[in-house]
């Protein structure tokens, strides 16, 4: 063995040793996907009355979304829509008046034909700002039914968002989910 020679293998092979020291035992944190949204923290409280039961219905499409029904995202557009039946079931999302291009007076949803009240006003910057109206900032809606309300099995739901003069509502088309 040449003379020297000996300690310069001896650093190579402590340096190898400590760096491969280092990537055991690190956790590896993915960063989150910013396209998916987490389901929203449930609190059960009392669902609003609704407000649309004796109204007349307008033939055109509110401008609406549906973010959540339970814990399906999007489930207008992922299908299948599936939720859990162990925990209250959200429905939130946004709604405004597209004739008046105004907050609604309040939307409902209909599950099964069954009319639930939503909490109404919630701020939906993004919206105000994709449409370059600041007053359409305060047109997000939210409504949880407690654990057990809707059966195991399938459901259609709509959105009734109710014009701003309050004299009418617009009805989206439905979207299915299921209670698993």
């Amino acid at each position: 063995m040449a003379k020297g020679s000996f300690p310069t293998i001896v650093i190579l092979l402590a340096a190898t040793l400590a760096l491969a020291a280092c990537e055991k035992g690190k956790p590896r944190h993915l960063p989150p996907d910013p396209m998916a949204a987490a389901a929203p923290p449930v609190e059960e409280a009392p669902v609003p009355p609704a407000l649309s039961g004796n109204l007349p219905k307008r033939p055109e499409q509110p401008i609406f979304t549906l973010d959540h029904a339970g814990a399906a995202f999007d489930p207008y557009g992922k299908q299948p829509a599936n939720t859990p039946r162990d925990r209250p079931v959200v429905f939130d999302g946004f709604g405004l008046d597209r004739t008046a291009m105004k907050p609604a007076r309040g939307v409902d949803i209909t599950i099964d034909g069954k009319l639930y009240g939503t909490a109404y006003g919630g701020s939906r910057q993004d919206v105000a700002k994709q449409l370059g109206q600041p007053n359409l900032a305060a047109v997000g809606f939210r409504t949880v039914l407690p654990t057990g309300t809707l059966s195991t099995g399938p459901h259609t739901a709509t959105v009734r968002v109710i014009a701003a003069d309050g004299k009418a509502y617009y009805e989206t088309p439905p979207v299915s989910f299921t209670v698993n």
